[in-house]
């Protein structure tokens, strides 16, 4: 059996944080604007059309503590940034490593998940919770689609209510065109990838090496990873 958790370890946080800095730092705004012939119409050194904030002194929500929330913890504290762990919604007296969900909501600045799809977890941000955001934070998605509520989230940004959302995952893969997402897309404060956040070439090439490990012991009578 090939794990793909494993090698996500690496590869996924690396995604998130490409999109964290994407958003944070207009990267990908400013590129269009560049191709669109802006910086000639500038006339000067730079131009100034959309927002550039550092990650240094910012507050990150990490919801979702497992292997994956933890080493994108471990990325965010190298920026500086201030990291909070959220418990989990609804649930009180987890201990002193962990904020109440709610006040994740209204202290960060970028809030990023990595929690699995559960009954408890489906939906678990919707419109009553960004109105809790009180720094305009951005989201980011590279768990799950169905985290959170996808036509809230676009009447989310297109109010104001977060700064930018940027998602790898969709409810339904690839959305329909008359999905919420498909709207945002011109939006240079959103960012939809195709579930590629794991698909590293040395995440795929470490899943390829692995199956075929997994054939050759079992051609040799000693298969692995065997379910009971």
């Amino acid at each position: 059996m090939c794990n793909i958790r494993n090698y996500a370890v690496n590869t996924v946080p690396e995604h998130t944080f490409a999109l964290i800095l994407a958003l944070r730092r207009s990267i990908l705004a400013y590129a269009d604007a560049v191709r669109r012939g802006r910086w000639q119409e500038a006339s000067q050194f730079c131009f100034f059309d959309y927002p550039i904030r550092d990650l240094a002194g910012s507050t990150l929500g990490i919801i979702g503590d497992g292997v994956l929330g933890q080493a994108v913890a471990d990325i965010a504290r190298g920026f500086g940034m201030r990291v909070l762990f959220s418990a989990y919604k609804g649930s009180t007296g987890m201990g002193p490593l962990y904020t109440p969900f709610e006040d994740v909501l209204r202290q960060s600045d970028v809030i990023t998940l990595h929690s699995p799809l559960m009954p408890s977890t489906r939906n678990m941000i919707a419109a009553p919770e960004f109105a809790l955001m009180e720094h305009r934070p951005l989201l980011i998605n590279t768990a799950r689609g169905g985290l959170v509520d996808e036509a809230a989230l676009a009447d989310a940004l297109t109010a104001g209510q977060i700064s930018g959302a940027a998602f790898d995952v969709v409810t339904v893969e690839p959305p329909a065109a008359d999905h919420p997402f498909m709207r945002l897309l011109d939006r240079p404060d959103f960012i939809l990838t195709p579930h590629v956040a794991w698909a590293s070439s040395e995440a795929v090439q470490g899943l390829t090496d692995q199956l075929f490990e997994n054939i050759e012991l079992f051609r040799a009578g000693k298969p692995r990873n065997l379910i009971a």
